[in-house]
């Protein structure tokens, strides 16, 4: 499959270009060095080609672990990339962190576009020329920011990409969702059998949300690690604030959401915070006890005290893992396929009559409700419309004794559903 990275060093605008690329914010952009540290791909598209674009972390030499991580991940994905974008910053000129990078890509060479940036800048046009000096033939000076002759380095990248079928990654969207280091990272790699996001004891080291895309059981499957989301007054403006925005939007884009609790800590309030947000969006979910080896409980204990800690997601199937270990993680992607069948359940309209009918035997509702009509509109979640004489009548407590039953009935045990209530003359 055809793969264009990005490379460079931290903050020459790698993060820009790839968002311009790909026609979505996908990226964090910010003027802080250093945001961007996980591979991030998605697909472009030009001039009827596709391929995989990848955002990479910025190269720096230093010695720290994240740093080495980055640089790991990066000299991996040169091996499989069809064309290398190396970006560097225009206005600032040749620095020695550049230098270092290009030393890094002399043996792909053959493949490598040099990418001036910020040439909507005065003194980056008189800088323009000392950049090839780096050795790199193909030059080519950009505004990522505005756009400008990022088409005419796009018409020479899709000329270099050889012709092939891009495959189009759809399949189930799973998000692992948390506190920050309660090891949702760990888990993605656990899953995937290799170091694909950057783990580190760090809080905040995952700052994107990172897609991976993934086949279990012959269902494929769009793993999405996110960043920890903390307390609202915890975060400030600046990259933790998009960073947990990115977080959020992926359970909302997502179909199964994993919510990690670091059961050496219990559940806490945040926690309880997070998995509300993945229940009034009617989200499948999975409750995922992680460091299970760090308690002293029995598997029954734990599993009951999770069930009662978050007794509003009562449908969500609870897994123990050990996530730096592998332990619980073929049973977690097991219950997030049970989820997801039932999460897109479909029923003929004349059995969910039968159900309502059942339920309303079972247990009438107060005052003068009557129920005249029922049916699914919708799956994911499924989603049930009853056309009743007084949608206002209908108190919470039983809207939500109707709703377990329903979803009794119907055979959605795993899944959230959704009531929608209209009168008659809707």
């Amino acid at each position: 499959m055809n793969k264009v990275v990005i490379v460079g060093r931290p903050n020459v605008g790698k993060s820009t270009l790839f968002n311009r690329l790909v026609g979505r914010r996908l990226s964090i952009v910010h003027d802080v060095p250093g945001i961007t540290r996980d591979a991030l791909e998605a697909i472009a598209h030009w001039k009827d080609k596709s391929f995989w674009v990848v955002d990479t972390g910025g190269l720096l030499e230093d010695k720290d672990y994240i740093a080495q991580e980055i640089r790991k991940r990066v000299q991996e994905l040169l091996n499989q990339a069809s064309v290398i974008l190396f970006m560097v910053d225009g206005k600032e000129g040749i620095t020695h962190a550049d230098r270092a990078v290009a030393e890094l890509l002399y043996p792909h060479r053959e493949k490598v576009f040099l990418v001036v940036n910020k040439m909507d800048v005065k003194k980056a046009k008189e800088n323009l020329y000392d950049f090839y000096s780096l050795g790199f033939e193909r030059v080519y000076p950009i505004s990522a920011q505005h756009g400008k002759g990022v088409g005419e380095l796009l018409d020479d990248v899709v000329s270099m990409l050889p012709e092939e079928e891009v495959a189009q990654r759809e399949g189930l969207r799973l998000s692992f969702v948390g506190r920050p280091n309660v090891g949702k990272s760990s888990l993605v790699n656990a899953v995937l059998g290799s170091d694909r996001v950057i783990v580190s004891p760090i809080p905040g080291t995952t700052r994107d949300a990172v897609e991976v895309y993934f086949e279990y059981k012959g269902n494929p499957l769009i793993l999405v690690d996110t960043a920890g989301i903390r307390r609202p007054s915890k975060v400030e403006y600046g990259v933790e604030f998009f960073s947990v925005g990115r977080s959020i939007k992926a359970i909302e884009m997502s179909d199964v959401v994993c919510l990690v609790v670091d059961l050496s800590e219990g559940v806490v309030h945040q926690d309880q915070r997070i998995g509300g947000l993945i229940a009034r969006r009617y989200k499948g979910c999975v409750i995922v006890g992680n460091k299970f080896d760090l308690i002293n409980s029995t598997e029954e204990e734990v599993k009951e005290y999770l069930r009662k800690r978050l007794s509003f997601l009562d449908y969500a199937p609870i897994v123990l893992t050990v996530a730096t270990e592998g332990k619980g993680v073929r049973e977690l992607l097991d219950n997030v396929l049970l989820v997801y069948q039932d999460y897109c359940k479909q029923h003929k309209t004349s059995f969910v009559n039968r159900c309502v009918e059942k339920v309303l035997s079972e247990k009438a509702p107060p005052g003068k409700i009557k129920v005249y009509y029922a049916y699914q509109e919708s799956t994911k979640p499924p989603t049930f419309v009853l056309y009743t004489n007084d949608p206002e009548e209908w108190k919470s407590h039983y809207k939500k004794f109707f709703e377990r039953r329903l979803r009794e009935c119907t055979n959605i045990k795993h899944a959230p559903i959704r009531l929608i209530l209209r009168s008659r003359e809707e």
